[in-house]
């Protein structure tokens, strides 16, 4: 069995105790800077990882939309990469995280736009891609 290593166990030691000073609101002890640094993490972690799941949606749809010439051999497999993507997305999403998505569904859409155009480069043109985005939000989000 995996063992913790000691500063895992210290990290997890030091967050548990964090939180037990908050409940018992004992301010003048909490590791403030430290709490702060942590939160702020916490924050680009969950939306880097949003935007990593509507990228890979998005650029799977496109191949599913788009690479005919794979279709017949690949379509299921992309169809069920879609919805373990959606699913793992779904199960992350906040109001907070689905405002901050919608702000940057453009930009991931060129990045997967982009993907699909260089996984594709050498049995279809680069123009069978869209270039205005093809996916809102609930396209992304539901089957």
């Amino acid at each position: 069995m995996l063992q913790k290593s000691d500063i895992e166990q210290e990290y997890d030691s030091w967050l548990l105790e964090q939180a037990e000073i908050l409940r018992q609101r004992d301010f003048d002890n909490l590791d403030v800077n430290n709490l702060i640094g942590e939160l702020e993490a916490l924050v680009r972690g969950e939306k880097s990882s949003v935007e990593q799941f509507a990228y890979l949606i998005m650029f799977h749809l496109l191949l599913v939309d788009y690479w005919h010439e794979q279709a017949e051999w690949t379509r299921d497999h992309w169809e069920s990469e879609i919805t373990g993507f959606r699913l793992q997305l779904n199960n992350k999403l906040t109001t907070n995280l689905l405002n901050h998505l919608q702000k940057r569904l453009d930009f991931l859409y060129d990045k997967s736009r982009k993907a699909a155009i260089k996984k594709t480069k050498s049995s279809i043109k680069d123009d069978r891609f869209p270039l205005d985005r093809k996916y809102g939000l609930e396209d992304i989000l539901n089957d």
